[in-house]
C-alpha cells in the first residue's frame, strides 16, 4: 500500500478479515506466499517469542489496556522516551481527541467497555505508527467523536507518511473514510481499487450487493436513443446515478410505485417498462403512479 493510505478491508462477518490482519500484524503464521513490512518479511508467532513489530500498532475489538493504571498513564505509558514537554502536549491532545479528558484520573479497570475502547485507541495513538491496523474498533462510538478521530487519524498519516488499513463489514465506514478499498470474500481479496471503481463498477454482484443498493438493468429497459440500450445488454447501475431529465433525450422512463424517506434521502421504488423495479435516490417526495424521466451519470 501507499505511505499516507487509507485501505479498507471490506466483507461480511466470517471471511477472514481479522485473520488477514493478524498475518500482517504477525500474531498468525502464514502456510502460503509472504508478508514484506518495511521491506522486511514479517513472522508469526512461531518465529517470534513476542508477536508483533514495533513499527506496526493493532487496535482490535478486544482493545488492551493497563487495568490498574489511569487513563492518563495508560497514555504516558506509550511516550516512554520523550521528554516531558512533548508527552504532556501529546497527552492532552489525546485526551481531548478522544473526549477523555473528564475520566483522566480514573483507573482502567473501573471504566466502562466503551470507555476502555477509547483509552485503547489512545494508547494506539499516543505514537503513530508506520503501520496503523484497525479491527473494528469504533463499534461503542458515535458518529461525531468517529468522525473527528477519522479526521485526526487521516491527517496523521499523510502528515507522517504512514498507511492505515481499516477492517469493517459496514460499506458506508469504507467508502467514506477509506482511499482504497479491498472486497474480502471467502478469505480472497476479490477487488481491490479505488471507491470509485469498487463502487460503481464492481466484479460481481456479491460484490456489489456488499456495497449497498444497486439496480440490473435490463437494455430493453432503456430508451432506444439512450447509449445504454444500444451498447449493453444490461447496467448495474446504483441508485444515485440518475439525474431528472425531459421525456425527450431520456434514457429511462420509470413509474414510481413507493417512496420512503431514509433521513438522508427519498428511495422511489420504481417499476420499468418491462415491469422490473429498480431504486433511485432522489432529493424531494414523489406519488405513486407518476411518471419519471432520468439521465444516467456513468462512471468512466
Amino acid at each position: 500500500m501507499n505511505d499516507g493510505e487509507v485501505l479498507a478491508l471490506l466483507g461480511p462477518s466470517g471471511e477472514g478479515k481479522t485473520t488477514l490482519v493478524k498475518c500482517v500484524y504477525g500474531l498468525e503464521d502464514i502456510t502460503e506466499g509472504e508478508i514484506i513490512f518495511n521491506k522486511q518479511k514479517v513472522l508469526g508467532p512461531s518465529y517470534n517469542l513476542i508477536p508483533g513489530y514495533p513499527d506496526m500498532k493493532l487496535v482490535s475489538q478486544d482493545y488492551y489496556v493497563l487495568d490498574n493504571h489511569s487513563v492518563e498513564e495508560n497514555i504516558k505509558d506509550m511516550l516512554v522516551g520523550f521528554i516531558d514537554d512533548y508527552k504532556e502536549k501529546r497527552n492532552r491532545k489525546i485526551l481531548k481527541l478522544l473526549e477523555l479528558e473528564s475520566i483522566r484520573q480514573l483507573k482502567a479497570k473501573n471504566l466502562s467497555s466503551g470507555q476502555k475502547q477509547r483509552v485503547a485507541i489512545a494508547r494506539a495513538l499516543a505514537v503513530f505508527p508506520k503501520l496503523l491496523l484497525l479491527d473494528e474498533p469504533f463499534s461503542n462510538l458515535d458518529k461525531i467523536l468517529k468522525d473527528k478521530l477519522f479526521d485526526f487519524i487521516i491527517h496523521e498519516s499523510q502528515k507522517k507518511h504512514c498507511g492505515v488499513i481499516l477492517i469493517t463489514h459496514q460499506a458506508e465506514e469504507a467508502l467514506k473514510y477509506a482511499d482504497r478499498i479491498a472486497l474480502v470474500i471467502s478469505g480472497k481479496i476479490s477487488q481491490i481499487g479505488t471507491k470509485d471503481q469498487v463502487y460503481y463498477k464492481p466484479k460481481n454482484l456479491k460484490i456489489a450487493k456488499t456495497l449497498g443498493d444497486y439496480n440490473v438493468i435490463e437494455a430493453v429497459d432503456f430508451e432506444k436513443s439512450s447509449s445504454f440500450y444500444k451498447s449493453k445488454k444490461r447496467a448495474l447501475l446504483r441508485p444515485n446515478q440518475f439525474s431528472d431529465s425531459p421525456k425527450k433525450g431520456a434514457d429511462i422512463i420509470v413509474t414510481v410505485i413507493n417512496c420512503f424517506f431514509n433521513g438522508k434521502c427519498y428511495e422511489l421504488f420504481v417499476q420499468t417498462k418491462s415491469g422490473a423495479e429498480i431504486i433511485i435516490y432522489y432529493h424531494h417526495p414523489k406519488v405513486k403512479e407518476e411518471e419519471l424521466a432520468f439521465k444516467i451519470d456513468s462512471f468512466n
